[in-house]
Order: C-alpha cells, then structure tokens, then sequence
C-alpha cells in the first residue's frame, strides 16, 4: 500500500490532501498542533475517516513512536506554516512566525530523510518582491487591474513566471516562505532526496472558515450571505486589486502527478507556479458582481488608504508545471465561488 505523510494535515489545504489521497488509496498519515481555527473539528472528522493523524508540533519535542519506526512513506506534504501576509505585524510576533514557518520546516525535511520520501513543499506566491509587482505597469479593464505593456523580467501576458524578482521588500511572511524554499533545495541536494517546491497562487475553497487574514474569496462570499459591512480598501476604495485563484483539489491532482514523476525520473527544475491564471483571476468589484447576481444586491463601503503588503495585481504564470507534469485546471473561479457559497454554513 502507497503512504504519504502531511503536516498540517488539519488545516484547509491539509485535511483536503488527505481526503483526496485516501480517496485514491493511500494510507494517509499526519501531524497537526491544532492551533488553528477549526482544526480540531478537522483532527476528529479526519480520524473518524480512518486516517491516522497525531496532534504535535514540529517545532518541539515529538514523544509519539510512529518517528522512530521506518515506514515506506511515497512523500512528504509539508503544509504546516503561518499562512497570512499579516502574519509577524499582526498578534502573531515575528519571533513566532519564523519558528512555526521555519523551524518547522528543517524538522520536516529531517524525518523526510529518515524515512527516505520525496518531499513536496508548499510555497506561495508571496516571495515574488512587493516593490517589483507594484511597479508592473498596469491598466483599468472591465472594472479590473490589467496588464499592460511590461519589459520587466519574469512577466509574460499569461502573469508573472518563477524568473520574477525575488528580492526584498517581501513581507516578512513572503521572506519566511523564501528562507524555507532555499533551505529545502540545499537540504535535499545534500541528501540526494527528490523534491518539488509549488509557490501556489491563492488557495481557496469551501471550509477555509471565511477568515480574512487567509482566504479573501470565503471571506467576501460569507461575510456578504451574513449580510456583514465589507469595504474595498486601498488603490483609491474601487475594488479592482486582482489575484488568481486555485482549489485545492487542483493542487491534489498535481501533487499526485509530481509523487508519480519522481518515481520514474530526475527534475532538472524543481520550484513551480501553481496557480489558475488569467482565466481564473478577478477583482473584487467581479466578486461582488457575482454575489450580487448569486447571493442579494448589497453595498460595499471603501477605504481609500493602501494597507501594507496590499498589492494591486498578482497573477502566476504556470506553463512550466503544466508542461511538465501534464497537468490541468479543472475548478474555474466561479466552480469555486460556487463551491465556497453552496457549501460552507
């Protein structure tokens, strides 16, 4: 039987990985501090459905055995992470991020390579430089940010590839997931272990718990079905700041591809865009369109003044990891905003 471990198994992006690796047959394994909102509920319901999964923290000491007996593990899913932009300016220290994000991240790959596994890192598209994106010449579209004509490295009409400028200001969120990724090549080019780095576009789907430090979709779509003020801030209060998104089982299917590639073959590249695009990108005024038409007519306050780390326009470029692994979108934007409206309570 084919095993995979996760961390984080019980947040939104984790708990969906398990359910769609056991729906393919394998024996899902994970570890979870549960200190999220709404991660115990996943820790019981996970559990109920068979899947082995043990409360602990990376960070710290582990006293549960299943480390210390070797298990032919297919991959290591490593999730487990801060995951807002806000995250080091916010409640959370700075001191405490880097912990969670990187700390966590170096115990990983060392129980990886106990187990001899490949090791699939979840990145963002936080890395990408703050100043750079806000310098991309933009124009106003269908109530949108668009591209416009741009000479800047790592920019084509379908987004920004992996060649876009990594430097600083990032966030220091953004500079967390950046340490991890470099981290995770030399670690694993050290110990000749076969790993994928995927800077994944926004993750959003039904069960994100509509908070709005990590999912800006569920967070408009259920705060406006309870009728809750919501406003349009910053970039002048109009609402066409634009990102992409992706659903999770996308990101499954190609998590699933790139386990079944390193089986058979090397990478020669191995840090990926995985995002929707062009295609699935919007702006909030879209957004509020559609909720306008699916949900009730509503208003929207503004706030003109840009927050920091805001953007006005990200949109991932993800030729290469379809080229490579032969892999599809199949959740278009609005799959997901019906998912997140039909099915979350």
């Amino acid at each position: 039987m084919q095993r995979i471990f996760i961390t984080g198994i019980c947040g939104f992006l984790g708990s969906n990985l398990a359910n769609y690796f056991q729906s393919l047959g394998y024996k899902v394994y994970g570890i979870d501090n549960l200190s999220r909102k709404g991660s115990k509920k996943n820790f019981y319901l996970l559990k109920k459905d068979g899947i082995k999964v043990f409360k602990g923290d990376l960070t710290k000491k582990l006293k549960k055995t299943f480390f210390k007996k070797k298990i032919n593990f297919q991959a290591f899913i490593h999730c487990a992470a801060l995951t807002s932009v806000l995250d080091g300016t916010n409640k959370n220290s700075s001191e405490f991020l880097y912990k969670n994000n990187i700390f966590s991240t170096i115990e990983a790959l060392k129980y990886c390579n106990f187990f001899k596994s490949k090791f699939i890192y979840i990145s963002s598209s936080r890395v990408y430089s703050i100043a750079n994106l806000n310098n991309v010449k933009l124009k106003i579209k269908n109530n949108s940010f668009e591209l416009n004509k741009n000479k800047f490295l790592g920019i084509s009409s379908k987004g920004i590839n992996e060649n876009f400028s990594v430097k600083n200001p990032l966030s220091l969120y953004g500079s967390s997931k950046l340490i991890c990724e470099n981290i995770v090549q030399e670690y694993c080019m050290l110990h000749k272990m076969p790993f994928v780095i995927n800077r994944c576009g926004l993750l959003a789907g039904s069960g994100q718990l509509y908070k709005n430090d990590q999912g800006i979709i569920s967070f408009w779509i259920n705060s406006w079905k309870k009728n809750k003020r919501l406003n349009y801030i910053g970039f002048g209060g109009k609402g066409y700041q634009v990102r992409d998104c992706l659903h999770p089982i996308d990101l499954a299917n190609l998590i699933e591809k790139q386990i079944k590639f390193l089986k058979r073959k090397k990478l020669k590249e191995h840090i990926f865009n995985v995002s929707g695009g062009i295609n699935s990108s919007f702006s909030l005024k879209e957004l509020s369109k559609w909720c306008d038409k699916n949900i009730f007519a509503k208003k929207i306050g503004y706030i003109k003044k840009n927050r920091h780390f805001d953007l006005k326009w990200i949109v991932l470029d993800s030729e290469k990891v379809k080229k490579i692994f032969k892999w599809k979108v199949k959740f278009s934007k609005y799959n997901i905003f019906q998912d997140i409206n039909l099915n979350d309570h």
